[in-house]
């Protein structure tokens, strides 16, 4: 046996809480039966709040008496966000941070035969580890694949192979790889180092001559191997051809270990006047953010939930995604080579607006805490390390970003966090000088020239105009909202303007998410439960010329219709189907209803996110315009029957059969989890900071030098209107909704003129609050309140604008 790597997904028992000596005491029949992926919170309805605490996992792991003596290790994709592993009661290893691989060594611990392992998983605030803040959820759990991992003692390190195509050209091009040894014997080897590289047809089209090398006892060592391809089929998105570099290493001539990577053929580069140009064509990126989690199933995503993540971008004719903002699973670079799509890979550098909270992740992006700092640091530089090294070889990622809106630091911080950013763009360019190093969400505090890239968000895209640096848009908005929405896309701030200094630009955001600010994540093209609202099919038509759906009218519903995506799935964790269910009239139609409907398993051992059965409804966002959907998966092989019901409907009736290795039958009845019995409670803010400080700013008009920008920023800055007739008026977002009780504004000039106060809730209702009457003797003006719910906040100029320092909010 050269290699060998299993996924063990399946049959795993969980229990809340830390349990304490549990990791040495027998196995407990009380604890929940689950899968991976998995998080604490299933199913996860988008709720406001979400489990913080431990959460424990079991698995007995079976070892082959001729795995003793060789390299037995366990390779977790991902864990958020700090994790203990134990083997027959000994501690393996720990690790933190959450969205990155890592692999933890069991060789000394294991036995032949039947091996406890036991995994201790906290997801509690830390801060000394990154992320301190973002606008998302941080649920707990092993959220990404498990495997097995066993090898020779002289083997390919984990992740070993580095592949680069330098000077490369459609004529030719040259492979250079780095390939490590590792040699746990206890003494020298000599290995003999080969590869051979395949086209996208399997066909050999090269290989590379054998190196020799001596690696000592107990360490390891590099070896660079070269080679070329004549001719090489080029990777683009509408292209995306890769080519196969295995490698092998022997010793004595027996082989003891091989490895194999994918790469693509594919040159590019960002620049300051003229945009991004891809095998030297010039291409304009469009493309969307994309968070992890999905309806129900939370964080805890299969392989095939990231396939069809990538498959509905795919669709619209974008041809780019930003991974926001955290290290995605490998593999979802991998389907971006496989389907073609640019990928910009992102560190979770992070930081979001409004009250800094200490012991929560709504906290400075950087730590406040002298005694936090380099612990906090390391912890980035960990990160950046581990994303490099396991998707450094995918053709689709054309730059590393360090983060996003890291500006979200305290002030007294503000200098220190620009250094990490510097620091940590230095620290990828050493691990991989191939690609441009961004910075993303660098629209306030100068951190856009920290970077070779620099992404700005939101109102960046007006504030910046040819910055004189390459650069795009990495956050545009344009959909807010629950149900189906709106057909027809309204962008802001300008983005619509294809300017030749701007790379592109990337919507916020692709789908619905999970987030701990509340009224956000509702900014999707497709909605959490992954069907495409009507926006998304705008989108469609204006990049492929396809013209929508004819979208359901109302109706009388009679009957529902059940479809699967896929009618097999495997068993290994990896895979799952999306059922689809609809509303029909007498005539089959789809018409629009939003009652309730009930999915349930009734033959076969699949699973919903809630066990056997889920209830979609309007109330949870996965029904809407008579149609809901979801995902489900099963661990044992064998056919699944499910059933669809909603009262005063005709049921329907959909089989799905999981395939994979047979099961023994169990020795105790299925124990599904059930939802997380506690919560933990964000600390309440201290109410000084403004709500909207570094926020966007949307204007009527602006003077060259006096944008609405100004308005969020501390400093000499204040915004001018280029107009000075009536109704002018300059917005604050806050980007999530807020309970707000004040509203402070500085006026640059006395308040000669009336002004009107308003708040909405989706940037286009606005309400009054105030009504403002000239007072020249005033630059300034307190507006308090009950609470009042806003996400924009706007002053308007029923006759003259008054130029405006400050807006600020609590």
């Amino acid at each position: 046996m050269i290699r060998e790597q299993r996924f063990i997904n399946d049959d795993w028992t969980f229990a809340y809480g830390e349990h304490p000596g549990a990791e040495s005491a027998p196995a407990d029949d009380t604890w929940f039966d689950v899968g991976l992926p998995h998080t604490f919170d299933l199913p996860d309805f988008r709720e406001q709040h979400f489990y913080v605490g431990h959460g424990c996992y079991r698995r007995t792991v079976h070892i082959d008496p001729e795995w003793i003596g060789r390299w037995v290790a366990l390779e977790f994709m991902g864990v958020f966000q700090t994790c203990e592993v134990y083997l027959n009661g000994r501690l393996a290893g720990r690790h933190e941070g959450g969205f990155t691989p890592f692999t933890v060594d069991l060789s000394n611990l294991v036995k032949a035969g039947a091996n406890d392992v036991f995994i201790r998983v906290d997801n509690i605030w830390n801060p000394r580890l990154a992320p301190r803040a973002g606008d998302y959820s941080f649920n707990g759990g092993i959220h990404r694949d498990v495997s097995l991992v066993v090898a020779d003692q002289v083997r390919i390190d984990w992740y070993g192979i580095g592949v680069t195509t330098p000077e490369a050209s459609a004529e030719h091009t040259a492979v250079n790889a780095s390939v490590t040894i590792v040699n746990d014997e206890r003494h020298p080897v000599t290995v003999a180092v080969a590869a051979v590289i395949t086209d996208p047809a399997r066909h050999p089209v090269a290989a590379i001559d054998t190196v020799y090398r001596t690696v000592p006892a107990r360490s390891t060592t590099t070896v660079d191997i070269e080679g070329a391809i004549d001719k090489p089929l080029l990777w683009h998105p509408d292209h995306p051809h890769r080519y196969t570099l295995t490698a092998s290493v022997a010793v004595d001539g027996i082989a003891r270990d091989t490895q194999t990577t994918h790469f693509g053929v594919r040159w590019y580069e960002f620049t300051a006047d003229q945009g991004f140009f891809l095998n030297g064509e010039h291409l304009d990126l469009h493309g969307a953010n994309v968070h992890q989690n999905h309806g129900g199933w939370g964080d805890a995503v299969t392989r095939a939930g990231i396939r069809r993540d990538i498959t509905l971008i795919k669709e619209t004719g974008m041809n780019i995604i930003r991974g926001s903002h955290y290290p995605h699973h490998p593999y979802f670079a991998e389907e971006c080579d496989r389907q073609g799509l640019l990928f910009w890979s992102e560190l979770h550098f992070w930081g979001m607006g409004g009250e800094s909270v200490e012991g929560y992740w709504f906290a400075s992006a950087y730590p406040v805490v002298e005694a936090d700092e380099a612990d906090f640091e390391e912890s980035l530089r960990r990160a950046l390390r581990e994303m490099i090294r396991t998707q450094r070889n995918h053709p689709s990622i054309i730059t590393w970003s360090i983060g996003n809106e890291a500006f979200f630091s305290d002030e007294p911080v503000m200098d220190k966090a620009r250094a990490l950013t510097v620091e940590l763009v230095a620290l990828a360019k050493e691990l991989d000088p191939t690609r441009q190093i961004a910075v993303g969400g660098v629209q306030r505090g100068g951190f856009d020239v920290l970077g070779e890239i620099a992404g700005y968000n939101g109102d960046g895209a007006e504030l910046f105009h040819d910055p004189g640096i390459p650069n795009l848009v990495s956050e545009y908005h344009g959909v807010q909202g629950r149900g189906p929405g709106t057909y027809e896309v309204r962008w802001e701030h300008g983005v619509e303007v294809d300017y030749p200094w701007r790379s592109g630009k990337i919507l916020w955001c692709g789908f619905h998410y999970k987030s701990i600010a509340e009224g956000a994540g509702l900014q999707g093209i497709v909605n959490y439960w992954r069907v495409p609202r009507r926006s998304y099919w705008w989108y469609r038509k204006q990049l492929r010329g396809i013209e929508p759906p004819v979208f359901p009218e109302p109706g009388t519903a009679v009957a529902l219709r059940l479809r699967s995506d896929f009618d097999r799935m495997p068993t290994d964790g990896t895979g799952d189907v999306q059922l689809t269910v609809e509303m029909l009239d007498a005539d089959g139609n789809h018409v629009l209803d939003d009652r309730p409907v009930q999915l349930t398993v009734v033959e076969g051992e699949g699973l919903f996110p809630s066990g056997r059965s889920i209830t979609l409804s309007p109330e949870t966002d996965s029904i809407a315009d008579g149609q809901g959907a979801v995902e489900f998966r099963s661990y044992v092989p064998g056919v699944q029957r499910i059933r669809a019901r909603s009262e005063g409907l005709r049921d329907a009736e959909i089989t799905v059969i999981a395939e994979g290795e047979p099961k023994p039958a169990r020795t105790r009845p299925f124990r599904h989890a059930e939802p997380a019995p506690s919560v933990m409670v964000a600390p309440e803010g201290s109410g000084m900071s403004s709500l909207v400080a570094y926020r966007p700013v949307a204007v009527s008009s602006a003077e060259p030098g006096h944008e609405g920008g100004h308005v969020t920023l501390k400093g000499d800055g204040f915004w001018r209107a280029a107009r000075r007739g009536p109704e002018e008026w300059i917005a604050a977002n806050l980007e999530f909704e807020y309970d707000i009780k004040q509203v402070e504004i500085a006026f640059a000039e006395p308040v000669t003129q009336p002004w009107v106060l308003e708040s909405s809730l989706d940037g286009r209702e606005f309400s009054l609050l105030y009504k403002g009457v000239p007072e020249p003797d005033a630059v300034s003006v307190d507006v308090e309140f009950d609470r009042h719910p806003a996400r924009y906040v706007r002053v308007s100029f029923p006759e003259q604008p008054l130029d405006v320092r400050e807006i600020r909010v609590h």
